[in-house]
């Protein structure tokens, strides 16, 4: 890697960590920790899941979704039901009451980022979210054939 792209490198991992640890009220970020990266996940699924399904697809441990199962399920957000054709699994699945609380966390997400559209103007809205597109796109095909991709792919 030369001097310039190292550079660079640096640049969007400090401000990829800027984003991910910052302290405003945008609110997106718990989407990506805990109950509701389980929650939102099960309820964009949209039907009932192993804990190991989770577990693998979340890149958590099997202790770690167990204990956030608990306490969804306390809360009344999902159900753990025995799969009747294999006693053996648990289905985990969304109730009404936890696709509720998604659509109110997701709407008032939607309305702070709305806010942020007014703010940043129509131009840098579609440039960010073309970017974002590119920078999601792209580390998929790099991390999809273990870095072997040359820029202009």
């Amino acid at each position: 890697m030369d001097d310039i792209n190292g550079d660079l490198a640096v640049k969007l991992f400090d401000q990829l960590k800027e984003l991910y640890f910052s302290k405003s009220p945008i609110g997106f970020e718990e989407f990506l920790r805990g109950e509701m990266k389980v929650l939102s996940f099960i309820s964009r699924e949209d039907r009932a899941l192993l804990p190991g399904q989770l577990s693998s697809a979340l890149e958590m441990t099997g202790g770690r979704i167990a204990g956030i199962l608990r306490s969804l399920e306390k809360k009344g957000f999902i159900t753990r039901k025995t799969d009747v054709l294999d006693r053996r699994r648990v289905l985990v699945s969304i109730t009404e009451s936890g696709s509720r609380y998604i659509l109110s966390r997701s709407e008032a997400l939607e309305t702070k980022l709305d806010m942020l559209v007014t703010a940043m103007g129509r131009d840098n809205t579609i440039k960010l979210i073309d970017s974002l597109e590119l920078f999601v796109n792209v580390s998929e095909r790099i991390f999809e054939n273990d870095g072997d991709i040359r820029p202009d792919e």
